[in-house]
């Protein structure tokens, strides 16, 4: 390698004119790569990866000083490839590589072309038989699928699939998609929205705005479906109907997406996206029916439509900084639409073609190879059952095949981890104060069919979403599963073809415990695939911050024990932005997480970050440590402020002491029989502060001050916490929210919140929390508290020991307990085959 990157520099200093030292006559040649921070894409691949594809998407760092870019790939000391004068910070590339070794290297340049600098030398290897992810020609697709109707899903081979199965009646929601579209047949076509009543925003008005575009695209899909599958006339007749009536709505008007009105408010995106979505899908599917005006009429609406998202993503500049939460939803609509239109009109191919090299690069905004997704499960599952019906309309009618991503490969084990069917709340984020939804159901199902992988099948099969609902014979038409048409879950699920062989497989063969790493999430099991003995708890310390659908709550965790929630996120999600979720959910104080001075971390920044700084698995333990200071130094959005001088008596607390070191470390026992978690924490502020120690819970904590215990239990589920701490602590618990929640959320239950806080303020402060889940009436595991010399506190649980350093600074001499090591801040005694665990 080293000899290789002195021929590289030999490169850069005979044709691009740069010395060995880094300098040239003109220019400045120093790497000058700029440090990432908030929202920013990464360098992909990364330094030393071994890549999944062939051939990898790139991204870089965007420098600030740059004006464009040159990206320059090495292979075997030669230049294998350059691009000149790139705008964006992505490369996709058109056709696949050798399989062998690859460096990598941006070139910075100014609005003169002249080059500035260039960042850091990066290598990957690509090994053979990777998967194909090479940018298509779009002028190829457009030949291939000229003379072809339809194209979206609903092939041939699709289509005699589906027949076959209504006729043997093995489709789960055919009957439901059939009295759906049944119903549509009379329903009186709904105008056009108004725009905002007095041209003031209320979320009603916004409701009332989108309801239509979302519940009547979604039933003349289902007469479009109905008629495929039938031919019954009926369905075709209204089905066309209705896509006329749509196409003669405004496309610029309130239901545009983000189209300036003389209202002075902007068009409605959550109206624009589906009509794009389905006015494409329905055109494709009757294509051969509509005579030359129909068509004229549609397409020019669909154009319009869909060139609003083509200028949207141009003026984000989005492939380089896909920051905006609903263009990248949009992304699968614009997709579906360039590939129902293409050889009908132009600009369709410049839609496919943005789309497909988003997804090739900078997709997914939220996570990354890992499968992740930073907003959590429930964002997640829309968002990708989104994403995934244009991947599989790609898929089956073109060669190209988007499945090979990563990302998607992976995301299915996102749930599998962070989400099991046995779980009765979500995970972090907007969305967590629910269970499992039918998306995510259908979404697993797809992704087992996809990968034929029996594992997902399994978290397919066991997803219950239905269990509690009030309509047991049409579960879909429940409120709270918005049947009206945000997923079309029952059209979804019609399309997405089961195999039929594939078995599925529990996941308890898997590690029990994953890093999620691109998102700073960390899932661990004692018992996984046991929905009866499996504890499991989830901590986050994300890159993502608090931005967008995530909340303010690095460092923190969520405990789960046999089929029971028990340390939970606290708060309800009534709608973005809604006082209780901006003043109480997405708070720190509504997560098992630190205060300092009544302070939490700043919301809706992705700079109110956190870092996984070490992650270990192994001799049944798994030890993540998460470090968050930043968060806590960032002032809060200006739009909170607004909120909780409205709604709140209590001060907006005082940016004052900043926040040093906000460090946690968890230790998880991964026991089946007796499973056990610890918690030590180490905060510093550079001033003395009260530090406040928050838990979450669905019901009434026993807390018992004078011993340090606090006993939660939800149904048979207990777990005991045992806390620790270098400073003296006061209890105390109650059951208020700062807000209450409104609307659909309006008289849930109220959860209870314990907090234990030190009344002497302190420039650091430690905590050591033992955490012992149990069955009621199970195996109670006596606990005793340690203490040697003030500095070293902990507990012993039978031959188990668990210590942690309490002396001034993070870290200490443990010589008082015999252990040699020095600078140590705890160790595990007992557990696995080592007879001692340390933590540096």
């Amino acid at each position: 390698m080293k000899r290789k990157n002195i021929l590289i520099s030999l490169f850069l200093t005979v044709f691009l004119g740069y010395s060995q030292d880094g300098k040239a006559p003109y220019l400045d040649l120093k790497v000058m790569e700029a440090v990432p921070e908030g929202r920013t894409l990464l360098n992909y691949p990364e330094d030393h990866m071994n890549v999944k594809v062939n051939p990898p998407g790139f991204t870089w760092i965007k420098n600030e000083r740059a004006n464009s870019y040159d990206f320059i790939l090495f292979k075997d000391e030669k230049v294998q490839m350059q691009r000149k004068n790139l705008s964006g910070t992505i490369a996709a590339l058109k056709e696949e590589l050798v399989p062998g070794e690859y460096s990598w290297v941006i070139l910075y340049n100014d609005s003169t072309e002249k080059m500035l600098g260039r960042s850091k030398l990066r290598s990957f290897t690509l090994d053979e038989g990777r998967p194909s992810l090479k940018m298509p020609d779009m002028k190829e697709i457009a030949e291939r699928l000229k003379d072809v109707r339809p194209r979206i899903f609903l092939t041939p081979s699709v289509l005699a699939h589906l027949k076959k199965n209504v006729a043997n009646n093995k489709l789960q929601f055919w009957k439901l998609c059939r009295s759906l579209a049944d119903s549509a047949l009379t329903q009186v076509l709904p105008p056009e929205p108004a725009p905002y009543k007095d041209s003031v925003f209320d979320v009603s008005e916004w409701r009332r705005i989108y309801r239509p575009a979302k519940s009547g695209s979604a039933n003349m899909v289902r007469m479009a479906l109905v008629w495929r599958v039938t031919n019954e006339g009926k369905y075709l007749k209204g089905a066309k109907n209705w896509l006329l009536h749509f196409a003669s709505w405004d496309p610029n008007g309130i239901t545009s997406f983000r189209v300036p009105q003389a209202s002075g408010f902007v068009g409605n995106t959550e109206a624009s996206m589906p009509m794009l979505e389905r006015m494409s899908m329905v055109y494709d599917w009757i294509w051969d029916e509509l005579n030359q005006e129909e068509k004229k009429e549609i397409l020019a609406s669909i154009n319009a439509r869909g060139n609003q998202m083509l200028k949207r993503y141009t003026d984000l500049n989005f492939i380089s900084e896909p920051w905006d939460n609903h263009t990248v939803r949009s992304l699968a609509f614009t997709g579906l639409a360039g590939l129902a239109t293409l050889g009908d009109l132009p600009d369709a191919q410049k839609w496919l073609d943005y789309v497909i090299r988003c997804y090739i690069t900078s997709f997914p905004t939220w996570g990354g190879d890992d499968g992740g997704w930073a907003q959590g499960l429930a964002y997640s599952s829309a968002y990708n059952l989104w994403q995934t019906n244009f991947v599989d309309a790609m898929n089956l009618s073109t060669d190209v095949n988007l499945y090979n991503k990563p990302f998607f490969r992976n995301n299915g084990y996102f749930g599998v981890y962070c989400h099991p069917p046995y779980a009765t709340l979500g995970a972090f984020g907007d969305g967590g104060d629910d269970s499992h939804s039918p998306i995510e159901k259908i979404l697993h199902n797809r992704y087992a069919m996809a990968y034929n992988d029996p594992v997902l099948l399994w978290q397919a099969e066991n997803i219950d979403p239905f269990k509690n609902s009030k309509n047991p014979n049409h579960p879909l038409l429940t409120k709270e599963h918005l049947w009206q048409g945000y997923y079309m879950e029952d059209i979804v699920s019609i399309l997405t073809l089961n195999s039929g062989e594939l078995r599925s497989i529990s996941p308890s063969k898997l590690p029990r415990a994953k890093l999620f790493k691109d998102i700073g999430w960390v899932a661990m099991h004692s018992d996984m695939g046991s929905a009866t003995n499996d504890v499991w708890m989830l901590f986050k310390s994300s890159p993502f911050g608090s931005f967008s659908h995530s909340h303010a709550d690095q460092n923190s965790f969520q405990i789960n024990a046999y089929g029971e929630s028990l340390i939970i996120d606290s708060g309800y999600y009534p709608w973005y932005g809604s006082p209780h979720q901006q003043l109480w959910s997405r708070q720190t104080k509504a997560h098992n997480a630190i205060l300092i001075n009544g302070r939490g971390q700043s919301t809706h920044s992705m700079k109110a970050s956190g870092t996984i700084e070490a992650f270990k698995h192994n001799d049944g333990l798994t030890i993540v440590t998460g470090e968050c200071a930043t968060a806590y130094n960032i002032p809060l959005d200006n739009g909170v402020i607004e909120l909780w001088e409205e709604y709140l008596d209590e001060p907006i607390p005082n940016m004052r002491p900043e926040a040093h070191d906000v460090r946690r470390t968890v230790v998880f026992n991964h026991d089946k029989e007796n499973p056990w978690i610890v918690v030590q924490d180490y905060i510093k502020a550079e001033s003395p502060a009260q530090f406040d120690y928050m838990l979450h819970a669905l019901e009434k904590m026993k807390v018992d001050s004078d011993n340090k215990h606090i006993q939660i239990q939800k149904g048979n589920a207990i777990i005991d916490v045992y806390l620790l701490s270098s400073k003296a602590l006061d209890f105390s618990q109650t059951d208020k929210f700062t807000v209450d929640p409104d609307e659909s959320d309006a008289g849930k239950p109220n959860q209870w919140h314990f907090s234990a806080s030190n009344p002497e303020q302190s420039e650091e402060i430690h905590f050591l929390a033992l955490m012992i889940p149990r069955h009621e009436g199970g195996t109670y595991l006596k606990v005793r508290r340690l203490e040697y010399d003030g500095t070293v506190q902990g507990f012993q649980i039978g031959n188990q020991k668990i210590l942690g350093w309490f002396g001034k600074g993070e870290k200490g001499d443990f010589s008082v307990v015999g252990l040699k090591d020095a600078q140590v801040k705890l160790t595990i005694e007992g557990v696995g085959q080592k007879k001692k665990t340390i933590v540096h």
